[in-house]
């Protein structure tokens, strides 16, 4: 299967990510990396960080799926904004809010968190 990535970088952006995610091995994350910093697309994807800090500031529930986190997420940031907001929010998640051991007691969001988790010692 030839693919041509130009012409999908013409289309829409919702009719973009849908030839997209119909291409074997590409899900809504790689769809939405690819729509945000390769076409400049106003889109907010979300990795494993970005999920952990949304549900951890309250932002989602804890339940939420991507395109809940996505949405929501997308609500709140500026549109111009998404791509840098994407890449604070993930080095968040990777310098503070990890998965195990959070550093919540020097987080810059701590403040604005709903679920402090802050370590056993």
């Amino acid at each position: 299967m030839k693919i041509n990535f130009s012409e999908i970088a013409k289309l829409p952006k919702e009719e973009a990510r849908e030839k997209l995610l119909e291409l074997p091995g590409i899900g809504p994350k790689t769809a939405d990396v690819w729509l945000a910093y390769c076409v400049d697309h106003y889109i907010m994807p979300v990795d494993t960080n970005v999920n952990r800090v949304a549900k951890r500031l309250g932002i989602v529930s804890p339940k939420a799926n991507y395109e809940e986190i996505k949405t929501a997420l997308e609500k709140i940031i500026p549109k111009k904004q998404r791509v840098r907001g994407h890449e604070l929010l993930v080095r968040l998640g990777r310098d503070y809010c990890k998965p195990k051991n959070p550093l919540c007691e020097v987080c810059p969001v701590t403040e604005l968190c709903k679920k402090i988790i802050i370590p056993k010692k």
